[in-house]
């Protein structure tokens, strides 16, 4: 009677043993859905109701599609993924992002001591644009982002795009590593252009460094102005009520 009980026993109990990890295999983009949510949450990051994480079968990969976050305090007021982006997982961490396509939304205000640090830039209308651009990389940098890779990221500001951003890697460390492949700002309805490429610098959330090849185009009564050459812009303070910033250029 007893080898009876046991031999039916059994079955039950490895078929509990088996459901466990199988029930978290098919729930597990619900269960990555729900722990993301809490970790973007610890960062002061509410996404909509469209944010949901799909986790690959081998647990390798998970990909997440357009959703908006927004975000507490700052200048950035929200990230939107406007396409998929694939996130690579070692165990449950992430470790790289590739994303197709951003859209920072920058709050509409203006940044204090962002004017009146460049010249050049003044005369093209430009100055609180770039500094807009460098505080929201400094704020993304504080994110604790992994290794992140950014085809394309728009930027804006109460609706009107400040800068198209191509190529946009973050690598973390001591402070984030940048690379840019390309950073265009336009003002004046397009009449005053500003390109920057083969962009390198570092960001933390006081600091910004960045370094490349800068393009100014701007339209006048009496014809078009284009200038280029190298830029180093640096700013300080970020995470304070009175920034710097300082640009230094040969064109």
């Amino acid at each position: 009677m007893a080898d009876k009980k046991r031999s039916r026993v059994l079955p039950l109990v490895l078929v509990i043993v088996l459901a466990i990890p199988l029930a978290a295999w098919l729930l597990r983009g619900t269960i990555a859905t729900s722990m993301a949510q809490s970790e973007l949450s610890s960062r002061g990051l509410t996404c909509d109701d469209r944010f949901s994480v799909d986790v690959a079968a081998l647990f390798d990969e998970a990909t997440i599609g357009p959703t908006r976050c927004t975000r507490e305090g700052g200048l950035v007021e929200a990230v939107e993924l406007t396409g998929n982006a694939t996130i690579a997982l070692d165990g449950f961490a992430p470790s790289e992002i590739h994303a197709e396509s951003v859209r920072v939304v920058l709050r509409d205000q203006d940044i204090r001591g962002g004017s009146g640090w460049a010249r050049q830039l003044s005369q093209i209308n430009l100055e609180q644009r770039v500094a807009g651009l460098i505080k929201g990389l400094a704020e993304l940098s504080g994110m604790s982002l992994p290794k992140t890779e950014i085809a394309r990221a728009e930027v804006f500001r109460g609706g009107d795009e400040l800068a198209a951003v191509d190529g946009l890697m973050l690598t973390p460390g001591g402070s984030t590593d940048l690379a840019i492949q390309r950073v265009a700002f336009s003002a004046v309805g397009g009449a005053a252009t500003l390109t920057l490429s083969g962009v390198t610098g570092t960001a933390a959330p006081s600091t910004v460094h960045l370094e490349g090849d800068a393009t100014a185009r701007a339209a006048a009564l009496l014809g078009v102005f284009s200038t280029g050459g190298e830029f180093a812009l640096d700013a300080s303070a970020l995470d304070t009520a009175s920034p710097t910033l300082r640009l230094r250029a040969s064109f």
